[in-house]
């Protein structure tokens, strides 16, 4: 399988790693997949493969994509592409490096979760006769990262999370993630066949090669895809805007203290045209989706105004908001760590606040209607 092992460093020190968290051994076999298949493969140079889900499923892959190729440079990028039957393929685009797009349909695909595009992604790899040592990329976001979990568990690979910067030293491939609310830098290095990363660059990468037109490739993927769960849907959270993209993002913490001051907020987001959003403890009681939750385990936001209500602001949360936001925080605890971020404090209940809000943003409504 090769060997990984893990370095700490903080922000501040620029060097080479200087504390060594543990060194360890790749966890047991499983999966259908024979060890076999990746064995004695360490003789060919790692090829960089990025994985697309759909372009439904919301993410941007552009910078991903950018900063893949210049990775890859002095060797060949694959795109994996998925995409529905009769849905437009993701347009190819002409990178800083050698490419191969493959624009990768299923006849049955409706449902864009990892229980759908993990199989597809695994007959993907191997159609792509990506068999030799690899890196496979995923976009940032729980489902890329639920994705390459399973897919490392599948491929009998190392997963090295959510990364910020990626490299290749000889045979390792180098991560650098954020730990502990972004306070401290882990670098994780691995030399597995396998290696994936779900990745965020940090920065735009330089472009230093002429960018070049891809070979496209078009399959038609035949993968056994699981029946769909019995599930209902929460009408009025599935008409919200999506975080993606949003200019105003409503977000409320563990202090809305249950459902009904969700459904409140839910009320003041509807009546900005705002997009809802939760903090990981109110997804964990189960008052918010996971698909909206906000922070370094969830969604990364980029809004011109986050209004938060009964947020605390950890590190760990705000961690999931562009420090280009504006930031409106309303807590009951004036030493909550949000008002140092905040450009507007309140500090009040919000069961006191929330409705007279929502009453002026009512009456203004009406008052424009006239």
């Amino acid at each position: 399988m090769g060997r990984h092992r893990a370095c700490v460093r903080t922000r501040a020190h620029h060097g080479l790693p200087h504390a060594r968290r543990g060194r360890g051994r790749p966890g047991p076999r499983t999966g259908h997949f024979v060890a076999d298949f990746w064995r004695n493969r360490m003789t060919t140079a790692r090829r960089i493969a990025v994985l697309l889900p759909p372009a439904e499923a919301g993410d941007n892959p552009e910078k991903l994509l950018v900063a893949a190729a210049a990775l890859a440079q002095g060797g060949t990028l694959d795109v994996l592409a998925l995409r529905q039957s009769g849905a437009a393929p993701l347009p190819p685009q002409n990178l800083a490096a050698p490419t191969r797009w493959w624009d990768l349909s299923h006849p049955t695909l409706a449902r864009f979760d990892a229980d759908n595009l993990v199989p597809l992604f695994a007959q993907a790899i191997d159609i792509a006769g990506l068999n030799t040592p690899t890196l496979l990329l995923l976009p940032q976001g729980p489902l890329g990262e639920e994705c390459a979990a399973r897919l490392a568990s599948l491929l009998q690979g190392v997963s090295l999370g959510r990364c910020t910067d990626l490299a290749l030293a000889g045979e390792e491939v180098v991560g650098t993630r954020p730990a502990y609310g972004g306070r401290v830098a882990l670098q994780l290095a691995s030399a597995a066949a396998c290696c994936l990363a779900t990745w965020r660059p940090a920065a735009p990468a330089p472009v230093t090669a002429q960018w070049a037109s891809p070979q496209v490739h078009q399959a038609v993927l035949s993968a056994v895809l699981p029946p769909a769960p019995e599930a209902t849907v929460d009408e009025a959270m599935d008409k919200m805007p999506a975080l993606e993209g949003a200019r105003l993002v409503v977000s409320g913490g563990r202090g809305m203290q249950g459902e009904t001051g969700f459904a409140l907020l839910g009320r003041i987001a509807g009546q900005l045209g705002a997009a809802l959003g939760g903090s990981l403890p109110t997804v964990d009681a189960g008052w918010v989706p996971v698909a909206r939750q906000i922070g370094q385990s969830g969604k990364f936001v980029s809004p011109r105004i986050y209004f938060t209500v009964g947020v605390s602001g950890t590190p760990q949360h705000m961690a999931g908001v562009s420090s280009d936001s504006r930031i409106i925080a309303v807590n009951k605890d004036p030493g909550a760590p949000i008002f140092a971020r905040a450009d507007v404090g309140v500090v009040a209940e919000w069961q006191e606040l929330l409705p007279l809000l929502a009453e002026e943003l009512e009456a203004a409504a009406v008052a424009t209607d006239r």
